[in-house]
This record gives structure tokens, sequence and C-alpha cells, in this order.
């Protein structure tokens, strides 16, 4: 009886050693402990106890866009996230003149940038983190869509955190009052300027506005090179997409090819400049704007302050391709959004760091921050979601796929200003040829080039 009762007891400590060594093995980095602990309120609080994070302290700031991005970190992330890692303080910057901030000392732990240029230009400066230095980072690049993920340097310096792409978006009252059919809309550059002769030629409105045929966002033209992912589009379909501003190198321009086609997208700019208001102090959603090229699916949550009322996109509004060359070409647009991005500092805030940045990016964290800030995701898991199959988010889903990332060149920032300096002299000034533009912002941006 004794020897029976002995080995009951040993069986009863094994078995209960190998709960508590199944337990403690599941850790935040496997996924599937970290889909229970946010989709399973139970298991989530079990596990929680079971997983300690103490070990993360200090403080992170964390510099985002300003508006819905600093609302939307403080608000909706940073709560979460400090349940799990209560000795961590996050706080939140805006990055309105990140550079300067930056050269005075106010260096952000986490920064949301820009895709392309922004990643390029930090890890040059040496600034930041590889993310290849975290023993897991495998585990989430495998889980993004590798259409977002481009290497600088032969580095992994960026999380693609969400991407963003631009269609055309029209005014059907107007298309109907100008004689224009709103269930065809242009699909050429030739038609687009012909649909926006005939909307500027309608009658001012009851309070004196004008109505115009199209719009753009010119006052941006001097806020950095970032602006022209708001008009590359047009000039990638001017040559099929076959050409961007530098070469594979990154080392020099080829916009200036005559196959490139840079001279008839000035060309193509300034007739529709005509057609357009000097600036955005109208914008599309005063509805006396007929048609807009530069319509980011994140500018949706506009419609909701339009005049009068919310536009709806199939009733007020529609979406459809950028405008091409030829009927049938492909239409081509800029494959935007933000990247994630960790700024050196010690191995303690650098660790935190990569610990929020996952937490950004589970699927369902992932998917609020794409649903509140009107962005489309880069995780594999979230593209057959249903909020990504709606009527009015789909066409721009079906659009990345014929979205071209912007160059990862640290040098893209000061090319794309030469273009945007002559634009102004060209577009807006008609000072210069379409040819001549083309030539001089050539030349200006060999002149950054360098000097970099």
């Amino acid at each position: 009886m004794k020897k029976l009762q002995k080995l009951m007891a040993l069986l009863l400590t094994i078995v209960m050693a190998g709960s508590v060594f199944i337990g403690c093995t599941k850790t935040q980095d496997d996924p599937s402990a970290e889909k229970d602990v946010h989709n399973n309120e139970n298991v989530g609080q079990e596990q929680s106890k079971q997983i300690s994070k103490e070990d993360f302290k200090g403080e992170l700031k964390v510099a985002v866009p300003p508006g819905d991005y600093v609302d939307f970190i403080e608000k909706n992330m940073i709560p979460g996230f400090n349940q799990e890692y209560p000795n961590v303080k996050v706080t939140v910057m805006d990055d309105k003149e990140i550079d300067t901030k930056i050269a005075a000392g106010d260096v952000p732990d986490v920064y949301a940038g820009t895709f392309g240029f922004m990643p390029a230009k930090y890890a040059k400066l040496g600034k930041l983190v590889n993310y290849e230095q975290f023993e897991d980072y495998q585990k989430l690049f495998d889980r993004m869509n590798e259409h977002y993920v481009i290497k600088n340097f032969n580095k992994l310096y960026y999380v693609p955190y969400n991407a963003v792409t631009q269609l055309m978006i029209y005014n059907k009252a107007l298309f109907k009052e100008a004689g224009l059919d709103p269930e065809n809309p242009p699909e050429t550059f030739e038609e687009f300027l012909e649909a926006a002769k005939r909307i500027d030629e309608l009658p001012n409105r009851e309070d004196g506005s004008e109505v115009r045929g199209t719009v753009l966002w010119n006052e941006a033209l001097n806020w950095g090179g970032w602006y022209w992912t708001m008009l590359t589009q047009n000039y990638y379909n001017m040559n099929g997409g076959q050409y961007q501003l530098m070469n594979e190198y990154g080392t020099d321009v080829v916009f200036d090819k005559p196959e490139a086609k840079m001279a008839e997208f000035f060309e193509f700019m300034t007739k529709a400049q005509a057609y357009a208001p000097a600036d955005m102090s109208k914008n599309f959603f005063s509805r006396n704007i007929g048609m807009w090229l530069q319509f980011g699916y994140g500018w949706k949550a506009n419609l909701k302050e339009a005049a009068g009322q919310p536009m709806e996109i199939g009733k007020d509004v529609e979406v459809a391709p950028l405008p091409v060359v030829n009927k049938g070409d492909t239409s081509w647009s800029t494959l935007d959004g933000r990247s994630l991005m960790i700024f050196k500092s010690n191995p303690e805030k650098e660790k935190a760091a990569w610990a929020f940045v996952k937490f950004l990016m589970r699927d369902d964290k992932n998917l609020e921050a794409c649903k509140v800030l009107g962005q489309l995701p880069t995780l594999k898991s979230l593209e057959s979601d249903p909020y990504f199959q709606s009527e009015e988010t789909k066409p721009f889903v079906e659009q990345l796929k014929h979205a071209i990332p912007n160059e990862p060149f640290a040098e893209l920032d000061q090319v794309a200003n030469a273009i945007q300096q002559v634009y102004v002299e060209t577009v807006i000034g008609k000072k210069i040829s379409a040819q001549e533009a083309v030539e001089e912002a050539a030349k200006l941006a060999r002149e950054k080039l360098k000097t970099q």
C-alpha cells in the first residue's frame, strides 16, 4: 500500500511539472499565444499571469503624423500596450519638422514615417536599428506581404505598418450637369481633359462659387519631396510604369530620357491646371470640383465632411482608375504608406520599442488601425478580411497590384524637390516649356546628387 501511495505521488508530481513546463513555453513571440491573448479574454488573463514582462522598463517616444494618428496611438494603442507592459511609459509626438527635432536631440524611439526614401535616409545616417538584430524578427516579416518589404543597404530598417494608393474620384452630379455619362468616366488623359473642360464651363453656383473641372494640391509643392507621391502616378501612366525618377542604384536620374515621358507629364499637368483653382482652399469635398486625380484611400474619411451633407461612394461620387495614354493600358498608381522605424538608443529601449512595434502589428490591432486611419493592409492575413472586400474599399485593394513602391533611396527627397521646384515654373507659372523644365530639373537633381 505504501509503495502504491509513493507511486501515485510520483506520478502526480510528474504531471504537475509537465503542466508548468507547457504553460511556460508559450511566450508573447509565439503567434498562437498572441492570438489567444487578444481574441479570448479569459485565455489572455491566464497567460498574462504566466508571462512576466516586467523586465521591460523605461520610456518610449513614438512619432506619428499629427491629428488622427496621434489620437489613435494615444487612445487606442498605448492603454492596451501598458496592460501588458506596465513599466514602459509611452508618449506620442507629432512628426512636424521631424528633422529639426532630431537634430535638436528630440529623437523618437519609434517613428511611423513614410515609405521609400525615409528609411533609406535615416539608415544612411546610421540612426536606425536593423530589425534583423532581433532573434524573432523573421516571425513578423513572414506575415508581411513581400510587395511592401524592400531592403535598404541589404538590411531591414522598417516594418510596413499600412499601405495606401490612389484612384480618381469624380462628382456624379457635376458629370450629369455637364452632359457626361457618370457611369463611363474618362479612361485616357485626353478624355480627362475634355471632361474637365466641360465641367469647368458650368455656371457658378447660387452663392457665386466657381465650378472647376479638377483640383491639385499646389500649396503642398513647398512641403517637401513627399508630395511627389501625390503627382507621380500621372508620370507613371505616361510611361506605362516603366520609369521612375532614378536608376536602380540611386546614383543618377533617368526621368530626362525621352522614353520616360516627363515632358509629356508636364504638358498634361499644365493643361489640367487650366481647369483647376490655384490651390486646395476649395477642395473636392466642396462639391464644386469635377474630378480629383489624387484621391488616396486615406481621404475616405473626408467624405463625411463634404459640404451640405456627407458624400457617398456610388451615390454622390465614384472612384475609377487613373487615366492612361491609350484605352486598355494598365493604370498605375503610387504605393505609399507608413513604415515603422526604430531609432538607435540602447539595448533596453530598443527591446521595448520592438515589443511596441510587434504590438502594433498584431492582426487585431493592425486591422483596427486600418479601419480608424483609413489605410490598407500589409499583413497577408488581413487581405481577405471582409472589411477590405466592401464596395468602397475593394477597388483600392485591387489597385495595390498595380501600385509602384516609392524609390528606396535617401536622395529621392532632393530629386523630387528639384522636380517640384521646376513644376512651379512650368505648370503653374508657365515661364518655361515642358522640355526646358525636364532639362532644368535634371540639372538641379544631378547637382543635388553630387552633394550627397
